[in-house]
């Protein structure tokens, strides 16, 4: 009996002993852990950007759109020379000269100049001015590309903050279990295996806190590349979610049409294509032109100064001139054709993608429904039960252990379900160009 209470006071030794040295090492832990809870909260309660301040940010800043911009602007100015004339033609030289007497003959002054017919000027800026609206659709593709990844980092970021959140709360809940076990183990009343796997799993908790720490700073300098900032720049994000009822709406083929910008660059391309074809037809037209001529006399012999005024007029009628514009305006006709089946080809994937989507959104909505109702309440009791029964010694700690963890991953289960209908929507507004 008393060999047995020795062995007993000895254990008892020993495990404080152990808790002494892993408690000191545990406090470094803590501490360093603190600092970089502090460090982390300090960086973020600068600025709290909403999601629509983000895709202002980037409309305003990006240099891909910045350079759509400038391609714009280029092709207005490129349009004006439509309304340009050819310059004029200067020439001189002897005119009707003998080759033994210079002085016998004439010095000529001659002026040219094209006049171009303003019906085919007309044509030709119609056509160059067109292509700004080809440039400009463009620029709308490229923005309802970077909106998406902006709304993709944005929504990962806001799951990545619930996670973290839980996995704070979580800890707090496995250091207040692991107190309760070393308070029974005092009194031989806890398994030292079991503490040693409560203490496993609130490192192991802790690793991942680290790790999502380091995947929202990544969703932060992503969102800042897109916003051509400075990548060390730290700001806070709304976790406010709205919900989207995108499953019980029913794009026709007129909407999808009228919401999507590169359907609409399409159109612009045909556009292009049918004032290019205008102004294939307006090379038909003549162009006229006038030109001057004077002969100055230098011989000695009494001659009077002669002129020539003379009109000119093309004719781009003729077999040999007229088959180039021709042949153009029949390719033309097989361009637009083109244009147009591939954009009917885009509308018909574009409305079998929405009515997919739509389809998987109602599937994770139920799933995210299940989980909130059902699955993560009925969990939360089995943990709150076994707890209950663990502090009055009527369950196990590793019981206990499994509740916690189980309600922990159904958390992250519901959390992955909601970052999958976010990118559900995500991809759905996308399609529809929602901002």
């Amino acid at each position: 009996m008393k060999k047995n209470k020795i062995n007993k006071q000895l254990s008892i030794s020993n495990w404080q002993r152990a808790i002494g040295k892993g408690q000191l090492a545990k406090e470094k832990r803590k501490f360093a852990y603190c600092l970089l809870l502090i460090a982390y909260c300090f960086s973020t309660t600068a600025q709290t950007l909403t999601l629509d301040s983000v895709l202002n940010r980037i409309e305003n800043n990006h240099p891909m759109l910045k350079m759509y911009d400038e391609q714009i602007h280029a092709l207005k100015n490129t349009s004006q020379m439509a309304k340009s004339w050819m310059p004029p033609t200067f020439s001189t030289g002897p005119w009707q000269t003998p080759y033994k007497s210079f002085r016998d003959g004439m010095w000529m002054f001659t002026g040219e100049q094209m006049i171009p017919n303003p019906s085919k000027q007309k044509a030709n800026y119609n056509f160059m001015h067109g292509m700004t609206a080809v440039e400009q659709t463009g620029k709308s593709v490229k923005r309802n590309e970077m909106f998406a990844m902006a709304k993709q980092n944005y929504y990962e970021w806001i799951v990545l903050k619930k996670k973290y959140d839980l996995a704070v709360q979580t800890d707090s809940l496995l250091n207040y279990i692991l107190k309760v076990a070393q308070n029974r183990y005092t009194y031989n009343k806890e398994k030292l295996n079991n503490i040693y796997k409560a203490q496993a799993d609130l490192f192991e908790l802790r690793n991942m806190e680290t790790m999502l720490q380091g995947d929202m700073k990544m969703k932060n300098v992503e969102l800042n590349t897109l916003m051509n900032t400075e990548k060390n720049f730290s700001f806070e994000i709304d976790t406010t979610l709205l919900p989207h009822n995108y499953e019980i709406q029913n794009p026709d083929t007129a909407l999808i049409t009228s919401s999507r910008s590169d359907v609409k660059q399409f159109d612009a391309s045909i556009k292009v294509a049918k004032l290019q074809q205008q102004y294939e037809k307006s090379k038909r037209l003549p162009d006229f032109g006038v030109s001057f001529t004077h002969m100055q006399t230098y011989s000695v012999m009494p001659m009077p100064n002669l002129y020539s005024a003379m009109a000119l007029v093309t004719v781009p009628i003729v077999p040999w001139a007229s088959s180039e514009y021709k042949n153009k305006i029949k390719s033309l006709d097989n361009t637009v054709k083109a244009i147009n089946f591939q954009k009917q080809s885009l509308i018909n994937e574009t409305a079998g993608t929405i009515a997919s989507l739509q389809t998987q959104i109602i599937s994770a909505k139920k799933q995210l429904n299940n989980y909130n109702d059902n699955i993560i309440p009925a969990y939360f009791k089995s943990y709150q039960i076994s707890m209950i029964a663990y502090e009055q010694n009527t369950e196990d700690l590793f019981v206990v252990l499994d509740g916690l963890k189980m309600y922990r991953m159904a958390k992250i289960n519901e959390m992955e379900q909601l970052k999958t209908l976010l990118k559900l929507q995500t991809e759905y507004e996308k399609e529809m160009e929602i901002r």
